[in-house]
């Protein structure tokens, strides 16, 4: 991945379900850390679990360097890292639905309307396995939190 470098820092930066990029949460606040303008603030997406999954359901959707815990506990490491939430939203089920729907029915509309594209099998498998995986799997188990963030001085200190 290209690293970004300006002379300033910025007043804002976004990270909105892009953890797994940076290899997870602490270094997704980290690579914002660095880029973001001592008063600015970060607007971070990311996954948390709802309830305990299987673990079969764990395993499948923490395959890679992403790792996820509950809600509480992930609040809890962003204020470890000297960040304090200063706004949050938790998707509720009907949003998360909407945006795998989507997301997977976009992503099938695409094949079934490119037939000689040499992607069209490939897409439509990644939507099939993709719905699969949701909606027999992290389905009411996963959710999303949106938090606005900004740096906690150094000399304040919060709990969750």
């Amino acid at each position: 991945m290209a690293e970004y470098r300006s002379a300033r820092k910025a007043d804002v930066v976004l990270s909105v379900g892009a953890a797994y990029a940076f290899g997870g949460l602490l270094p997704t606040l980290e690579a914002a850390r660095e880029h973001l303008a001592d008063d600015g603030v970060l607007l971070l997406g990311d996954c948390f679990w709802e309830h305990e999954p299987d673990p079969a359901v764990r395993a499948e959707q923490e395959n890679g360097p992403q790792k996820y815990a509950d809600l509480p506990t992930t609040v809890a490491q962003v204020i470890a890292d000297g960040w304090t939430p200063i706004y949050g939203y938790i998707s509720t089920r009907a949003e998360w639905d909407e945006y795998e729907w989507c997301w997977t029915g976009t992503l099938a509309n695409w094949a079934l309307d490119n037939p000689e594209h040499p992607d069209h099998d490939l897409a439509l498998q990644m939507s099939s396995d993709h719905r699969t995986s949701w909606l027999g799997g992290y389905r009411g188990f996963l959710g999303f939190v949106v938090l606005l963030l900004r740096r906690t001085p150094p000399s304040v200190s919060t709990e969750v």
